[in-house]
Order: structure tokens, then C-alpha cells, then sequence
């Protein structure tokens, strides 16, 4: 019989294929199920349930990979939203709020730095886009803050949201947002004035600066005045209030100047580096921003206290 020799050199060899293959193995990242890293989060327990609740197992335990933009339980409230309302919501009602806050693909901050707000379709529809961006070190969803970025999961990763993402054909288009709003009617009465007002119902796409109905009064309207001012000065007026085919949230307007107002391409507004306030070319002081990053379906309303001037 012959007898088999194993060099030294061979041994070594395998040893070393043997430690490398453990090295690796021990190297790869085990991370768990959507389900059980809402459950250890803790402040996530009515996101969980709304889309158990919206029968979305086919994506809490798909391959994906899936982004999950999940609003925190205070979110959830601060939108009137508690465990005992959602328990009465339909399915139907739940699942279409949850799959606007459900991304067929992983995005990671890695995606967002250094962006504006760009469009991401969710799973609610091809049309129906969340905005993904960056402002300093933090990153937004639809202007709202994200407290905690790439938790990942099994199937994908999971952003932890300070705000509950309205679905935007919910709000309808930025008529209905003015309309419904209760302190803009002074403001509708300048658009109407400066027939302007049509256009925000129209497909075309509007980011509207909209001051309160107490701003307007102080500045100096009402009701009369508008009437019986000149189309061309409400037109001024209203335009300077209007950026024209762009959605542009609090992020986008940090620290920064905005692109020219639907007035002119000079006729330009500053923002604070926050992204809270807003500023007019001859206006003393920056104006709060008192309801920011209303969506709607063509385009962003901000909430205003002051009235802009170039």
C-alpha cells in the first residue's frame, strides 16, 4: 500500500482557507425580522399595528429589500392618531396611510446627502411620491425629520420619522389645502383678485408661501382694499408668495436663497439655516414658518406669519 504524504506546507495552507472561511462567516451582519425590530424599538407600536393591521405581511416578511419610513408613536398622535382610533379605521383606510410609508427598494442616507428634496415612489402608487433629502447632518421625508436613519433589517432598512406622512391626494390640490386651512381667506381673496387662483387647482406644479389671515391684516388688507386694488398689485403680490414647478420643503430652504419667486427670476426669498423661517428682499425680519410642508397633490403649502415683500 502506498503511503500518502501531507506536506507541511499543504497543511498550512488549508488551515489558513479554514480560518479565512470562519473569518468571513463570523463577519457577516445578522440582522432581524421587521417585526421584531418594531417590537424592540419601543416608541413604534402603532406603526406596527397599522401595518399588521393593512395586511402587509407579503412585505414584513418579503425579500425585499423594502425602506420602511416609520413614524414614531408621538408622530402618530400629534396627527390625532392613537392604537384606539386606528383599531376603527378599516383596513382599507390603514393600509393606504401604511404603504405611503413603504418603499419597493432600499434607500439609505448614503442616497440623501448632499440632495435636495428628490421623489421616491412608494408603494401606494407610482405617482404617489415621499421626498427624500438632506440639511446639514440631519435628513428629512417630506420636510419632517428623520430621528434615527439606517436601521437595517432582514429585507431592508427602516428610517424612524418625527412626522406622519399625509398621502397627498388626501389633501388634495393646494386650493384644497387653502380652502380648508380656516386662516387663509384673505390670501384666497388677493389669488382670486389676481387671477391667480385657478392656476393653484390646475396639474401645474406651485410651492405657495401662504401668510395667515392675521398676517394680512396687519400688513394692511382686507377684504375692501383687495377688492379695490389693481389686478396688477395683487398680482405682484401673490406671485412673490409663489415659487413656480417645484416642490420645495423646510430642508430645501435652509440657509439659503430660494430660486426666483413666479414674480421673476430676481424677485428672490431667503430662508434661515433651519429651514423655520422665511424672508422677503425688503422685509425687516424673517417670518416664522408656522405650518410647514403641507403636500399636496401639486405641490407644498407653507403656513406663513407675515407678508413677504420685494
Amino acid at each position: 500500500m502506498t503511503k500518502k504524504t501531507f506536506y507541511p506546507g499543504f497543511l498550512l495552507f488549508l488551515a489558513a482557507l479554514f480560518f479565512i472561511s470562519c473569518e468571513k462567516n463570523n463577519d457577516a451582519p445578522v440582522y432581524p425580522g421587521l417585526d421584531a425590530y418594531l417590537t424592540s424599538a419601543g416608541n413604534l407600536t402603532i406603526f406596527k399595528a397599522a401595518i399588521e393591521k393593512a395586511q402587509l405581511q407579503s412585505f414584513i416578511e418579503g425579500q425585499g429589500p423594502y425602506t420602511w419610513i416609520a413614524p414614531t408613536d408621538a408622530a402618530f398622535q400629534t396627527a390625532l392618531i392613537t392604537m384606539d382610533s386606528l383599531n376603527r379605521m378599516t383596513t382599507g383606510q390603514v393600509s393606504y396611510l401604511a404603504m405611503y410609508h413603504l418603499i419597493n427598494a432600499s434607500v439609505t442616507t448614503t442616497d440623501m446627502v448632499g440632495q435636495n428634496s428628490f421623489p421616491k415612489a412608494t408603494q401606494l402608487s407610482s405617482t404617489a411620491n415621499v421626498y427624500i433629502g438632506q440639511l446639514s447632518n440631519s435628513f428629512y421625508v417630506n420636510g419632517g425629520t428623520l430621528a434615527s436613519t439606517d436601521n437595517y433589517v432582514s429585507n431592508g432598512v427602516v428610517h424612524i420619522s418625527n412626522r406622519l406622512n399625509i398621502p397627498p391626494n388626501l389633501r388634495g390640490n393646494i386650493q384644497g389645502i387653502l380652502n380648508t386651512s380656516g386662516q387663509h381667506s384673505l390670501f384666497i381673496a388677493a389669488l382670486t383678485r389676481a387671477n391667480k387662483w385657478t392656476l393653484l387647482g390646475s396639474a401645474s406644479t406651485f410651492t405657495v408661501f401662504a401668510p395667515t389671515d392675521v398676517s394680512m391684516t396687519a400688513a394692511g388688507y382686507s377684504v375692501a382694499s383687495i377688492t379695490a386694488a389693481t389686478v396688477g398689485a395683487m398680482d405682484s403680490l401673490v406671485r412673490y408668495h409663489m415659487i413656480s414647478g417645484t416642490r420645495i420643503f423646510t430642508n430645501d430652504i435652509g440657509n439659503k436663497t430660494l430660486p426666483g419667486t413666479f414674480l421673476g427670476t430676481t424677485f428672490t426669498l431667503a430662508g434661515s439655516s433651519n429651514g423655520t423661517k422665511i424672508k422677503g428682499k425688503t422685509n425687516a425680519a424673517a417670518f416664522d414658518i408656522t405650518k410647514p410642508d403641507f403636500l399636496g397633490t401639486n405641490g407644498v403649502v407653507h403656513t406663513i406669519n407675515g407678508v413677504l415683500k420685494f
